[in-house]
């Protein structure tokens, strides 16, 4: 019965590396897929500062890679 514990606690290890290594290629396509995406001018929203100000909140609390 250990050798049955120890064999799924290596598969998990081996399965969390792996969805780390899938989701960090992920990220990187997006910032790629990002970059031809065209950019609006939030000036033309009612709130501009607002938009800012979330988007910099957002950014702290959840940074780019």
């Amino acid at each position: 019965m250990g050798t049955a514990q120890a064999k799924i606690k290596g598969e998990t290890s081996d399965t969390h590396q792996l969805l780390n290594l899938v989701l960090k290629e992920i990220r990187s396509l997006r910032q790629e897929f990002y970059l031809l995406l065209p950019q609006e001018d939030i000036e033309e929203y009612a709130y501009p500062e607002r938009i800012k100000r979330s988007y910099q909140k957002a950014l702290k609390k959840y940074p780019p890679i």
